[in-house]
């Protein structure tokens, strides 16, 4: 084999590993892309499903003739719909930790929460207490919170990943139980129910502004 062969034959070989380095890196950047795009898809999907369950859920509350009694059957499909979007974020890549550390307290926390307005409304229930004007005035803002809930999910941002969307989703959801929360204050004289409405106020306010902040860095 003459200089002319060995260099000819080196050049080749020299192309074809460049070549397939790029094919290399180019073909699993692509397949991330990929993935990253059908995970986001899905997530969005699931979230989609879950909160159009959850306003079929929560509009078809039939009132109760006490307003804490609303306020609580009404906050049990909020809460069972935030711990299914947290599991679903988990499922789907979500990889921001300080966002999925907040999905899994969120999934510990409402988890309990629902078990103790379960006790709440059968407490509540047995007590047969009833106030047509509170409840009246709850309602109304029960309604108005729901309309405008339809219409902040319209205008929901189109996220670029899996982190975006379930940090955007969640704030609007959060800020739902918020309103629901302040509705219910000065409408009942449940002590229970008020401290529980309180106590969701301040935490998922400190949670929209924990989430705010993770959307503005990424």
């Amino acid at each position: 084999m003459n200089k002319k062969t060995i260099y000819w034959t080196g050049g080749i070989a020299a192309a074809v590993l460049i070549v397939l380095i790029f094919w290399a890196l180019f073909g699993r950047n692509t397949d991330a892309g990929s993935s990253d795009q059908k995970n986001l898809s899905s997530y969005i999907n699931d979230e989609n499903e879950l909160m159009n369950q959850m306003m079929q859920d929560m509009e078809n509350i039939a009132p109760a003739g006490n307003a804490a009694l609303d306020f609580l059957t009404g906050m049990i499909p909020h809460h069972q719909a935030a711990v299914s979007m947290s599991e679903s974020y988990l499922k789907y890549g979500g990889s921001d930790d300080e966002l999925r550390q907040l999905a899994e307290s969120i999934i510990q926390v409402q988890k309990q929460e629902i078990q103790q307005m379960q006790t709440m409304i059968d407490d509540i229930k047995k007590q047969g207490t009833q106030n047509a004007g509170q409840e009246q005035t709850y309602l109304n803002a029960y309604e108005k919170m729901l309309s405008a809930h339809h219409m902040d999910h319209a205008s929901h941002k189109s996220p670029k990943n899996v982190d975006d969307a379930f940090a955007q989703g969640m704030i609007m959801h959060h800020q739902m139980a918020v309103d629901m929360a302040r509705a219910i204050l000065g409408n009942t004289d449940e002590e229970q129910a008020a401290a529980l409405a309180q106590n969701i106020i301040e935490s998922q306010n400190a949670e929209i502004g924990q989430m705010q902040a993770i959307l503005k860095r990424s």
